[in-house]
């Protein structure tokens, strides 16, 4: 599906890439000119945190940030300014107090310039300026701190080689810091009531409020885990080439390597989610193994978690891109229409928001680590970042680890995401789908979660049940008409392979007894076990109803089955209207028809298929009358001994024949087919 790219800049509001870039720039001159490297970092975090919270708390924006948030980043503030105190006593009695002034008028110009850089552009962009003279414009932001950066660097001891590189280094952080200032087209205008009005709407709708929670708890670890990095490249400048070249690589190829993957897929569309849990756990490795790094400092290890955790950033932020169109959907679902620039707008605010939260996390750690390190690592920074770099660390560690946590309560999943694409377009052309508006609205606007224990089991199952897939190519699905599976039972084993092999999404029909825990429990005595006698039924018979009949239930609620009442006319109704809406949402079905009554011993055949119940044909009949739509019925056979899943050659549902002619040209053509794959026919 194309992304129209205008419309992510909110989301990548919080790769502040530039802002970084001046970050490291303010230490590599501490460096220079005191050789502390963290003590500029710090000042500069000071300054660029204090302009971002000023900004942040404009009147324009009220409500727009939580009040949680907002005490949350009242206390940090306050914690900052006590450290700050600190760092600006200890450093000008330790240090000749010229040449720590010199540098704090420095620093002071690296912040001042993006926060003048922002308010010329918006200024700019709300006249509707042309791009010339909004660079032009920028340009001067950047040549009015120039005389005075010249200046003070002039009357530091440098030699003037160092003067050179200092000032070339002020010009490419500035051309960096200017460069993706595009995304403050979104916050050009004050929230209005109405604005307001729509947030609050979007803040009761489940599926967007956890979006957001995701994206913002990973603008702040984004933050952090930068700073540390860059922090790690200034106190080695030995290998800055080195670094900066495995940083910039890992975040184009992970971007490129995210963006093809969400474009196309591998062998169908992939879950974002999916591929966000990739991300965070591959980041999460990168911040252990730089940790385990630190005790031999220069070694591979130290690169290699630099590289991890840059690809697992970077992915995670091109995800949570692509996702923010399906949000935009989201949210037109949730509040009947499309969403206006509110909504872009808040997010923009809540992530800068969550962005200098981050950055006043790190400023924390620097702070401190400048306090400890003036006094016991005196002249040797290298050491002072090793010994006290889990106080950075840390909190990126806890922030990647709760995003992980978000990420698996996020409720919508790929089907869900295509759904809802579905039913916009059809609203769109002025279509409306009762059913599969209730079934979206279930999981997008009510509190709902998605079952990550079902689909762990199914990945510790599947290669204890490898099967493998043939007769794909038969299986020609309709994009606006689902299909019926129809598979041999074979006991319980064509119920568990299909669900662990068969490549589509389905929702599968069980016997209402296997939806209650007494009945399975009874159920399973009765079929599976009836053979087991005496001391070996009775342990079998407690097993049953204290552990196997709750898990059993719990199997049958996570696979989203669809209770079959086959002893109860009336409440089987409720099967076939259950079955037809969810059709009419989108879902496949998938059933076994075989009865055991009509086999020797009364249960399933293992090899070969039982004679066919004819009722589930009613489905092709109801959904026409629905619809007007031709369903599609597939044959599979589960073969136990070639350990194959085999699709056969389909067929549609005739609504012009006769209903008891067609029903008995299904059963037998279905059966027949099943029949025919396993060779006995």
């Amino acid at each position: 599906m194309r992304r129209n790219q205008n419309d992510l800049h909110a989301v990548r509001g919080f790769m502040t890439i530039g802002t970084l870039y001046s970050y490291l720039y303010c230490m590599l001159a501490s460096n220079v000119m005191l050789s502390m490297p963290i003590l500029g970092g710090a000042l500069y975090l000071a300054g660029q945190t204090a302009f971002l919270f000023g900004a942040l708390r404009r009147p324009s924006q009220e409500g727009i940030i939580s009040k949680s948030m907002r005490r949350m980043g009242t206390a940090l503030l306050i914690a900052l300014l006590i450290l700050l105190l600190l760092l600006m006593t200890v450093y000008p009695i330790r240090l000749d107090s010229a040449d720590f002034w010199r540098l704090a008028g420095i620093v002071l110009c690296m912040a001042l310039r993006p926060a003048l850089t922002r308010y010329v552009l918006e200024r700019a962009l709300m006249a509707r300026k042309k791009t010339m003279d909004i660079l032009l414009r920028i340009m001067g932001v950047q040549l009015l701190f120039l005389p005075f950066l010249l200046v003070m660097l002039l009357l530091s001891p440098l030699t003037r080689g160092a003067v050179w590189a200092l000032m070339g280094g002020y010009l490419v952080s500035g051309i960096l810091e200017s460069f993706p200032l595009d995304r403050m087209r979104d916050r050009l205008r004050a929230f209005t009531e109405e604005d307001k009005q729509e947030i609050q709407a979007l803040r009761s709708v489940h599926a967007y409020r956890m979006f957001q929670d995701v994206m913002l708890v990973v603008a702040a670890a984004v933050q952090i885990t930068q700073v540390m990095s860059y922090t790690y490249i200034a106190v080695s400048a030995d290998a800055l080439i080195l670094c900066m070249g495995i940083a910039l690589l890992c975040t184009y190829a992970a971007s490129a390597m995210a963006d093809a993957v969400l474009r196309r897929g591998l062998k169908r569309d992939p879950d974002p989610n999916t591929l966000l849990m990739f991300g965070l756990v591959l980041w999460l490795y990168g911040l252990v193994l730089f940790i385990r790094s630190l005790d031999t400092p220069g070694s591979v290890n130290g690169y290699l978690s630099l590289a991890l955790c840059t690809a697992g950033a970077t992915a995670c932020v091109r995800v949570l891109v692509w996702m923010e169109e399906d949000m935009r959907r989201v949210a037109a679902f949730a509040i009947g229409h499309a969403p206006s620039g509110a909504m872009d707008m808040a997010q923009q605010v809540r992530i800068s928001f969550s962005s200098l939260l981050g950055q006043m996390v790190a400023l924390v750690g620097l702070t401190l680590l400048s306090i400890f390190t003036a006094t016991d690592f005196p002249n040797d920074w290298d050491t002072a970042f090793r010994s006290f770099s889990p106080l950075l660390t840390l909190p990126a560690l806890l922030l990647v680890g709760v995003a992980i946590l978000f990420a698996l309560r996020f409720p919508l999943t790929r089907q869900h995401l295509e759904k809802l694409r579905r039913y916009m377009a059809l609203q769109d052309e002025g279509r409306e789908n009762a059913p599969l508006h209730d079934q979206l609205e279930a999981v997008v606007v009510k509190k709902s979660l998605k079952r990550y224990g079902i689909k762990a089991l199914l990945f510790v199952l599947r290669p204890l049940y490898y099967h493998k897939i043939l007769g794909k190519e038969n299986v020609k699905l309709d994009e606006d008409t689902p299909c019926v599976f129809v598979c041999n039972h074979g006991e319980i084993y064509g119920p568990v392979v299909s669900t662990l092999y068969v490549p589509y999404s389905f929702r599968p029909w069980v016997a209402y007894e296997m939806t209650d825990v007494n009945a399975i429990a009874q159920r399973t005595m009765n079929g599976t076990f009836q053979n087991a006698k005496g001391v070996w039924r009775k342990c079998l018979n407690v097993l049953m109803v204290k552990i196997g009949a709750p898990f059993l239930a719990w199997i049958m609620k996570s696979v989203d089955c669809i209770p079959v009442y086959h002893d109860n006319p009336r409440k089987l109704m409720q099967t076939f209207r259950a079955t037809t809406a969810a059709m009419e949402a989108g879902d496949n079905i998938l059933l076994f028809p075989e009865n055991a009554d009509t086999s020797a011993d009364h249960r399933y055949v293992h090899e070969g298929v039982s004679e066919f119940f004819t009722g589930f044909t009613m489905i092709g009949q109801l959904y026409n009358n629905k619809t007007g739509k031709c369903l599609l019925f597939v044959p599979l056979y589960a073969d136990k001994h070639k350990r194959t899943i085999t699709f056969g050659v389909p067929t549609r549902y005739n609504p012009d024949a006769p209903a008891n002619e067609e029903k008995e040209r299904l059963c037998a053509y279905l059966r027949g087919e099943m029949l025919k794959i396993a060779g006995l026919k």
